[in-house]
C-alpha cells in the first residue's frame, strides 16, 4: 500500500468501514510509515477531540492511547477473522473426508 492510498482510508479506518481485506494492508502501513502514522493520529485527534467534547462525560481525554486501542482493535478483529478462516477450512476437510468414507464404505457395501 503506498501513502496515498493510506492517507485516502483514514477516514474509512476512524469510521471502521474498512473490510479486512483493507485493514490488514493499512495497519501494515502506518505501522511502517511514521508520516501516515502521524496523519492518522492527527486525524484521530480531530475526530475523538471533537467527540469527546461533545460528550457529557466529565473525564480526561487520552487521545493517544484511544488511537493505540483503535489498532489493537484493528490487529485483533484482523486476528479473528483470520482464526475463522482457519476454523472453516479445518470443518470443510473434516466434512470432506467423512464423506469420502462413508462413500468408500458404502462402496464395500454395494460390491461385496
Amino acid at each position: 500500500m503506498t501513502c496515498l492510498d493510506a492517507r485516502k482510508r483514514i477516514y474509512d479506518y476512524l469510521n471502521n468501514k474498512l473490510s479486512e481485506d483493507e485493514l490488514k494492508p493499512f495497519i501494515d502501513h502506518v505501522g511502517n510509515c511514521k508520516e501516515c502514522m502521524e496523519e492518522l493520529r492527527i486525524t484521530h485527534m480531530v475526530y475523538s477531540g471533537v467527540a469527546e467534547l461533545d460528550s457529557d462525560k466529565d473525564t480526561d481525554i487520552d487521545i493517544d492511547g484511544a488511537l493505540k486501542k483503535s489498532i489493537t482493535d484493528a490487529k485483533f478483529r484482523l486476528f479473528r477473522g483470520f482464526v475463522r478462516k482457519i476454523m472453516i477450512m479445518v470443518v470443510d476437510t473434516i466434512v470432506f473426508w467423512a464423506v469420502l468414507v462413508m462413500l468408500i464404505m458404502q462402496f464395500r457395501i454395494w460390491i461385496f
